[in-house]
């Protein structure tokens, strides 16, 4: 199927791993995004995205707008929604795109079956392999061919643009003897202590 579908994502996937339903939202909204702030790939920080969720679409997020947690301008937010916030931080545009609630409500309660076995780590038969592969192809070729505005909601936000990144002094645990960035240094007995070694001397207290 990876021949059928746009170069742009072809790459994605070689980013991700693999091919699913879940990189395709995220690449949908992605090229979105590019479309409504009218903004190339971010080089730097002048774009930030806001996701409200921890699933494949980020990583197309991140591939394709340029918003990564090394910059510092993608910010994750676990509330488990298909909800994709931008903000363009020289004309301060913003949107919100959220993915309409109805895009996976057809999913079969065969589907639901095999992905609660699989959550379990039961082996699956080959025939629920396959019932699964063709399940995902057709998804995929739905959220590829489905229109913007079947797809996505998109509105207009206001949104507290988080500071640029700043780079931070590190200094020297004194327990482990590794560097810490000095604003997550804890201290204790008037010296730093990162955050694993500060949380064990509490808990031997």
């Amino acid at each position: 199927m990876q021949e059928d579908i746009p170069l742009e994502l072809k790459n994605a996937v070689e980013f991700h791993g693999h091919l699913c339903p879940g990189l395709v939202v995220g690449y949908r909204a992605a090229i979105l995004a590019r479309k409504e702030l009218g903004l190339n790939r971010s080089e730097d920080e002048e774009l930030v995205a806001i996701v409200e969720n921890d699933s494949c679409a980020v990583d197309a997020i991140q591939f394709i707008n340029g918003a990564t947690f090394g910059k510092g301008n993608l910010i994750f937010q676990d509330h488990g929604l298909h909800v994709y916030s931008f903000v363009e931080r020289n004309s301060n545009k913003q949107i919100r795109i959220e993915l309409k609630a109805d895009v996976f409500q057809e999913e079969s309660e065969q589907r639901r079956e095999i992905l609660r076995k699989m959550n379990q780590n039961m082996p699956l038969t080959e025939e629920e392999k396959a019932t699964l592969q063709k399940i995902r192809k057709d998804m995929i070729k739905k959220l590829l061919t489905t229109p913007d505005d079947e797809l996505f909601d998109v509105k207009n936000v206001d949104i507290k643009v988080p500071e640029n990144a700043r780079i931070f002094n590190s200094v020297k645990c004194s327990k482990c003897g590794l560097m810490v960035m000095e604003t997550r240094a804890r201290v204790l007995n008037d010296k730093f202590c990162c955050i694993p070694c500060w949380e064990r001397e509490l808990a031997s207290e």
